[in-house]
């Protein structure tokens, strides 16, 4: 009977133990990931404000609303590429029973003078399809069946939606390399570029501006302008 409570309570140690490991080092990359990213702020002219979440872009697309234990971090934001811009890395939890998992993405985000319905565009997936047999909320063209057959697009005002997603804008989307795997989402005046679960090395941080703004100048210059009417 000793013996297996000693047992037990070195497991329970070790549990312990690897525990605070896991803690203190993921603290220690945190900690360094800030200061790689406070470093491409500088390096790029804009303003890092670490994790002050006031400073944090706030807005209600469906990104913003999934999970729990929701965070912003690495959080910068000032003037690029002619846009007001902001980045961070964006994380939730989603639990399922006794499991958790927690998701983190590097997002952009670039604010105009265009009102933008609320919207959520994304490469169609499987679950997607499953969902829309009950839920009916994919907005579909048939002027342009690869963008349907390629993307799931959602938005509470259909209406605003499919005209915001004018035919210039449907046939650049089509072109976009399928793989890139880009989520696209839009509230008020943000327009929102992420890809989901993708963290972004500081090192990438520009280029990774560059072509979201690249996509976000394409966006407005190819949309239906009427949509903010």
């Amino acid at each position: 009977m000793q013996n297996t409570n000693a047992i037990v309570w070195i497991f329970f140690a070790g549990v312990v133990a690897l525990g605070a490991l896991v803690f203190v080092f993921s603290r220690k990359q945190a900690r360094k990931r800030a200061l790689e990213m406070e470093a491409a702020a500088q390096q790029i002219g804009l303003n890092f404000c670490g994790d002050d979440q006031t400073r944090a872009v706030s807005v209600r697309t469906a990104l913003f609303g999934r999970g729990g234990a929701r965070r912003f971090r690495n959080i910068m934001n000032g003037s690029y590429a002619g846009f007001e811009a902001g980045l961070f890395d964006y994380s939730y939890t989603i639990s399922t029973g006794k499991s958790s998992s927690t998701v983190t993405q590097t997002v952009a985000a670039f604010i105009q003078n265009l009102p933008l319905p609320v919207f959520d565009l994304h490469r169609e997936g499987f679950f997607d399809r499953v969902g829309d047999v009950f839920l009916r909320n994919d907005i579909d063209f048939e002027s342009n069946p690869e963008f349907s057959r390629r993307y799931h697009l959602s938005g509470d005002e259909k209406d605003r939606v499919r005209q915001l997603f004018a035919p210039a804008l449907l046939t650049y989307l089509e072109a976009l390399p399928a793989e890139s795997k880009w989520h696209i989402e839009g509230c008020g005046f943000t327009l929102l570029l992420y890809r989901s679960g993708s963290k972004v090395d500081a090192e990438q941080i520009r280029p990774f501006l560059d072509e979201t703004a690249s996509i976000a100048r394409s966006f407005f210059a190819s949309c239906g302008r009427e949509s903010g009417s």
